[in-house]
């Protein structure tokens, strides 16, 4: 089987990572935290931006290494074995095929709201993870130009309307008290979900022409997240009481509306469209390539491992997962699949597969400072479990359940004849 053709430089890498992480949470989280904690909203972000750390140089170690299209499903083959290797990548396949509709599901929502037409509640769904499968299938050169271009202008318009919020009211200072533990907590769980969305972007390490320069695509790409939100959380500070009606379900449109007045509500439309758009596209991309690697490693129909010859591009497997997520959309704007559980189901595996990733790092790497790395790791996936409490363990239950099912598989084929596997 080929390999996918080296196209990405570290500038369109580290865009492609912006996109990744900067989602539907970048539109709730920082209203939903301020809500609950007020001026101390700012403790559970920090926490969660200091505690990711060492789970991104895992990361960027092994992709720096062993770059693959199937990023830690290859992980685990590497560090562990076969099997692993297979529930990590399905576990990743079911990951992005829950979180990716029920992102652009947020943005039809929140785009309804806005501008009271029902009708863009699944428009905007159908229509931009239309687009996105379009781009994808265009090739990485097309998709990585265009997301660039869209985080350069989101990023200009976020921290404009953030320094006019500023310049008008003023800095008010964080607050210093400790919020009750439980309280704390929960908050730092659902913040934690901000900062996912690397483990993504390893499915298109294969790609890059200089893996070297990999880890220098997490540092940027992990400053320029951690400055945008700490950037957004002052801005709701200084412009938005924390007992606001709104701030759980529209930050972003209180902050705009705070900032610019009467231009606020269309700057706001931009910012989500443009926000979810960009996630979108390049988790359609990287969705893609991990379907294509899944299928090169015969974990999945060989068919969707076929490339095009002029690009070598998965083409087979952007139309497979664009037909398969516009499917999703429409079974949850039906009531049939709630977007809740598809945002519960995402968060909670993307999480797992930290884990799965910090594992086997512990496994390959070696050294003090390496081991150093593997207790903070430990220490941030144990804690991050338990105050996520049921919904978190119900996820480890399920990946366990799954890799219990592909051992069971595995060894029933092994004792069927190769003739009747094969249909001979």
């Amino acid at each position: 089987m080929k390999d996918l053709h080296k196209s990405l430089g570290g500038v369109v890498g580290t865009f492609l990572a912006l996109s990744t992480i900067l989602g539907s949470g970048m539109m709730i989280l920082p209203g939903t935290s301020y809500d609950t904690l007020a001026r101390s909203a700012w403790m559970p972000w920090a926490v969660a931006a200091l505690a990711v750390v060492p789970l991104l140089h895992c990361y960027a170690w092994l992709g720096r290494r062993y770059p693959s299209a199937s990023g830690v499903a290859h992980y685990a083959g590497v560090a562990f074995n076969p099997v692993l290797a297979r529930t990590s990548g399905t576990a990743a396949t079911f990951a992005l095929v829950a979180g990716i509709p029920a992102t652009a599901l947020t943005g039809g929502r929140y785009l309804a709201e806005f501008t009271g037409a029902e009708a863009l509640t699944w428009l905007f769904p159908a229509l931009v993870l239309g687009v996105a499968t379009a781009v994808a299938y265009a090739g990485t050169g097309v998709s990585g130009r265009l997301q660039v271009a869209l985080v350069i202008a989101l990023f200009v318009l976020i921290v404009c309307v953030a320094l006019v919020a500023l310049g008008s009211n003023g800095v008010r200072t964080p607050a210093t008290r400790l919020p009750p533990s439980g309280t704390f907590g929960m908050v730092l769980t659902s913040v934690f979900v901000a900062f996912t969305g690397w483990e993504t972007v390893a499915f298109t390490f294969e790609e890059h022409k200089r893996p070297d320069i990999i880890p220098r695509v997490f540092a940027a790409s992990y400053v320029i997240v951690v400055a945008l939100y700490g950037l957004l959380l002052l801005s709701l500070f200084a412009t938005v009481d924390p007992d606001a009606d709104g701030l759980r379900s529209a930050p972003l449109l209180l902050l705009a509306e705070r900032a610019l007045g009467d231009v606020g509500r269309p700057v706001a439309l931009v910012l989500v469209t443009g926000v979810i758009t960009a996630n979108v596209l390049a988790s359609v991309l990287a969705l893609s390539r991990l379907v294509f690697g899944m299928a090169r490693s015969g974990h999945l129909p060989a068919a969707l491992a076929r490339l095009r010859e002029r690009d070598g591009n998965p083409v087979t497997a952007v139309v497979a997962v664009g037909a398969l997520l516009v499917l999703i959309a429409v079974l949850s704007v039906s009531g049939l699949v709630p977007l809740e559980h598809l945002f519960t189901f995402s968060g909670g595996i993307y999480f797992v597969l930290y884990g799965v990733g910090a594992a086997a790092f512990a496994r390959l790497a070696t050294g003090m400072a390496a081991r150093a790395v593997t207790v903070l790791c430990a220490v941030t996936v144990l804690g991050v479990t338990l105050l996520a409490g049921p919904p978190m363990w119900l996820c480890w239950g399920l990946f366990a359940v799954l890799a219990v099912t592909v051992l069971a598989t595995r060894r029933r084929n092994e004792h069927v004849p190769a003739s009747e596997r094969t249909g001979a």
